[in-house]
């Protein structure tokens, strides 16, 4: 697993102490104490107000870590608070002065200032955030619950100077490596054109169900009229129908050719570009969404594919 290759690649020594910055209520250090991963590791723990202790070996200090954070470590393995500035503002709750759009990069970016290694369960999003990669030795993706109050799609993310850091940092879902960052990238989706599609138009030829299910993967590009007018809303990321289709192209063979390109993608990438959604598929992996920036590309270069296979078929 990428945790234990960077754990080996660190060399944490029986002096290390171990900074959990945002302890909570101890339940990281127990975690790797309890589950034999360290188990003779030792801890300082802070937290700005700490739950009740469920590891009392190791203190709770009160300290808001964030502004007074603590130096001189090693290492910090911690699941940093999560908070966007949007759902901030919307439940009325102070944020912090800062240009990060969610409080768990503001500690990330805090950490990775005052201390070389970090490994830290952050939203499964921040891989597409392209934050901090200079750092990153690895990324695994957690699919698994890790916590019984939130369904959020988490990842472990895992730090070291840039020095160390490898040229292209590798991914894992769980145990498995899917690839390196660079391997897994060069099967996106190119742009070939600039067409001005129009998402969320009532009236749009082509529909795009942008979400998997709860069973299996099931994102997929089909004929406009299959989605209501009525469904259709600015606001709407799950559902879409798109306007701007061109004439002199037949339909369904570009929607095939979608669906063939949009299948090719998810293979070569493992999915780890579209972005979680609420909680595990009953296969064990996490529901994905399709962007409207990925979708573009997808029907842009399907319209390319087709136009060039009819305008083959005329020289002929």
């Amino acid at each position: 697993m990428g945790f234990y290759k960077w754990l080996d690649e660190i060399k944490i020594s029986s002096d290390d102490v171990i900074l959990e910055p945002f302890a909570g209520a101890n339940n990281i250090p127990r975690m790797i104490i309890e589950d034999d991963i360290m188990p003779d590791s030792k801890w300082d723990c802070f937290d700005l107000e700490p739950g009740e202790n469920v590891l009392p070996d190791f203190e709770i200090k009160v300290e808001d870590t964030i502004n007074n954070y603590p130096k001189g470590y090693k290492v910090a393995i911690t699941n940093p608070p999560y908070l966007s500035k949007n759902s901030a503002t919307r439940r009325g709750l102070k944020y912090p002065d800062t240009d990060y759009d969610d409080i768990y990069k503001l500690c990330l970016d805090v950490m990775l200032r005052n201390t070389p290694y970090v490994a830290a369960i952050v939203p499964e999003t921040f891989l597409t955030s392209r934050l901090f990669h200079k750092r990153l030795h690895s990324v695994i993706s957690l699919t698994c619950k890790m916590f019984s109050d939130t369904d959020c799609p988490v990842c472990l993310a895992l730090f070291v100077p840039e020095k160390e850091a490898p040229k292209s940092f590798d991914i894992y879902r769980m145990n498995e490596l899917l690839g390196s960052y660079s391997e897994l990238t060069a099967n996106d989706v190119r742009d070939v054109l600039g067409i001005a599609w129009k998402f969320n138009d009532p009236n749009g030829e082509i529909g795009i169900w942008c979400i998997d299910n709860t069973r299996e993967e099931s994102i997929f590009f089909g004929r406009g009229e299959k989605i209501s007018s009525g469904d259709i809303k600015n606001t709407s990321r799950s559902i879409t129908r798109v306007g701007g289709f061109p004439e002199g192209i037949n339909i369904d063979e570009f929607i095939d050719a979608c669906n063939e390109i949009l299948a090719k993608y998810r293979a070569g990438t493992k999915d780890v570009f579209m972005a979680s959604f609420k909680g595990l598929r009953i296969d064990g992996l996490y529901r994905r969404r399709l962007d409207f920036a990925t979708a573009r590309r997808i029907m842009n270069l399907a319209l390319f594919e087709v136009a060039k296979r009819v305008a083959n078929n005329e020289k002929n």
